[in-house]
Parts: C-alpha cells; structure tokens; sequence
C-alpha cells in the first residue's frame, strides 16, 4: 500500500487532488524534456523548485507516474497499465509521500519529523524490479533531525530509487542536502505565458487576467484558483467597511463580528495583506496591485509608519496560525488598530 501520512497541500488545487495523467503546463515542457531525456539514469534526488502556484506539485506527481508507468510514452504514463492502477486508486506500492502530519483535531505540524524520514529506510531498501519513488512536500519543513536523517539516505541512495523534493523555498533546506540534489525550476513562468494560461482556462478579460496575476505574485495557478476565493470577492466590500471604521461610523467590535462570520482567519488575514500592501503603495505615490480600487480616501488620514508597523503585525499573525491562538481576539485587536491609523 503507498504511504500517505501527511497533509499534502496542493498549491493552486484543491487539497488532495492528484495530477498524475494532467497535461504538462507550457512554461515546464523545457524542464520535463531535460529529466526524461536522461532516463533510464535519472537522478536519485531531485529538487523541484519555483514561487507558489506554479505547477510544482503537478509536476512532482507526473513524474512520479513516468517513472512507476510499466507503458511509458516520452511525454506522459500510458494511464492504463496496472502501475497507473494503483495510482488511481491511490494504492500504489511503490510510492511514498512525506509531509507534514496531521494530529486528530486537524491541527497540521510546522515540521517534518525525524520519524518519517525514519520510514524511507526499509522502503528504500526493498528489493524487487521497478522503480521507486519518494515525495517530499514541503522540503522546507523538515526539521534539523528529519534533514539529517534525510542526508544519510541521499548519501546512500538505492537502485531505481528517485526523491523528489518539492520547495517553495529551497534556500531554507541545509546546504548539505541543497549539494545533493539536481534542482529543476519547474516555477519560472513569465508574464506572457501566465496571462495565456488565465486565459486558456477562464473567460477573464485582460484587466482581470492582470489583476489577478498582480494579487498572486505572477502564478498562474494561484491566480486561477483565487479568482473563485471569498477574500478576493469581498475587496471592495473590506474597503468601504475599512473607510466606515476610519470615520468611527461603525464600531470594531460590531466590524470584527460580521467579519468572523464571513471569512476564516486566514482568509481576512490575506485580504488584509493585499489591501496595506496597496495602501502603503498609493501613500508613497506607486502603482497598486489592486487596479480596480481606489485607496485615496482611505490613506487620506493614515499614518505611514502605523501602516508599516501593522502590515508586520499582519505577517506575524499569518505565520502563527500554526499556534494556538484565539481567533476572535485576532480579528478584534486588528480592528481597533485598522480604526487608530491617523496621522
């Protein structure tokens, strides 16, 4: 039975869905054509790098099937031998996926843990035709002993045996592992494909397409996927809220609570991010990422420096989301700092 004992976050996709028999995205043709070219030796570790939303995660798991597929095309797993079975039916014997564990209340670690790298060794050392293959998601997220229990098998690795790394943030792995792996940057897309792909999947227009690829940093999948996202459609409602707390024509506790009930934490934090991020923009006279809001009456008043200070807040409290915090105290102490913002 394939292994998966971890959360494995799909980015620009929903959470668990698989790409084994996907199409390629256009901007990694280049990099799949490197990797199969060099089959059967392809390397033992390999780490798949490039921004969030991306396509790396697709990527992964379609070279995972290449590499399982008893009936192999250049481009692509046949689908329909037994391997790709197994696959579909997410029982693959040969396939192993390491990352972050989930407890029983639904609580995902910040880490990688030494134990699960612990259980690469006996599969690593099976023995039997075929290849092996291993996923690890996010590569960042190993903590000191998972890495170092990691390089032992790195150092030694089996026959017919391939890990894939995959990393938003390859620079934060140890250099010792970073030295053992061939990294292929599957994430480097540029404007003009990123705007094709938006408009290959959807009925967006030009402006649209631009926006949406402004608030995602660029990534397609990411901005696709958030175009159907309830923080992205309540921008301009979080405005005009915003303006009516700046002019103290609503309360922030009553703010706090409409919000809580409209949007998850992490999704008012997002939408928070964007609008200081725009905010702080128009303050200092430079383009906004937002090109269908405007935020000259909000900032009229503000001051720069308490925007600064609570953009850090902000990214403070998204990386503690993985403690234990009391959302509703979140929202209310946010509140009362977006309400005090005067110059």
């Amino acid at each position: 039975m394939a292994k998966n004992t971890q959360a494995y976050p799909a980015t620009g996709s929903p959470r668990g869905e698989q790409h084994y028999f996907t199409p390629h995205l256009p901007w990694q043709q280049q990099s799949w054509q490197r990797l199969v070219s060099r089959f059967p030796k392809i390397p033992h570790a390999i780490l798949l790098s490039g921004m969030p939303g991306t396509g790396k995660r697709p990527f992964a798991d379609q070279l995972a099937a290449w590499l399982l597929c008893l009936n192999r095309s250049p481009q692509q797993a046949c689908g329909e031998c037994p391997s790709c079975q197994w696959l579909k039916a997410d029982t693959h014997p040969s396939l192993l996926r390491i990352s972050p564990e989930v407890d029983n209340k639904g609580k995902v670690s910040q880490f990688i843990k030494i134990d699960q790298i612990r259980e690469l060794m006996p599969f690593v050392q099976q023995t039997g035709k075929g290849w092996r293959v291993i996923i690890i998601e996010p590569a960042e997220s190993l903590n000191i002993a998972a890495a170092n229990a990691l390089l032992k098998t790195l150092e030694e690795p089996g026959e017919q045996v391939t890990l894939i790394l995959v990393s938003d943030q390859p620079l934060q792995l140890p250099a010792t592992i970073r030295s053992r792996l061939q990294q292929y940057r599957v994430g480097e897309v540029s404007h003009q494909q990123a705007l094709d792909y938006l408009n290959s999947r959807g009925s967006f227009s030009m402006e649209q397409s631009q926006l949406l690829l402004n608030i995602s940093n660029g990534a397609p999948l990411a901005a696709l996927d958030m175009a159907e996202q309830p923080a992205f459609l309540a921008r301009q409602d979080w405005l005009n809220d915003w303006q009516k707390l700046l002019e103290r024509r609503l309360s922030p506790v009553t703010l706090s609570g409409n919000w809580q009930k409209r949007l998850s934490l992490t999704e008012w934090l997002n939408l928070l991010q964007w609008m200081i991020r725009d905010a702080i923009a128009t303050h200092l006279n430079q383009p906004v990422r937002q090109i269908d809001l405007n935020f000259t009456s909000v900032i009229k008043n503000i001051n720069i420096e308490q925007l600064f200070n609570l953009q850090q807040q902000i990214l403070s409290a998204i990386h503690g989301q993985t403690q234990n915090i009391q959302s509703s105290l979140v929202y209310d102490t946010l509140m009362m700092q977006l309400m005090n913002l005067h110059d």
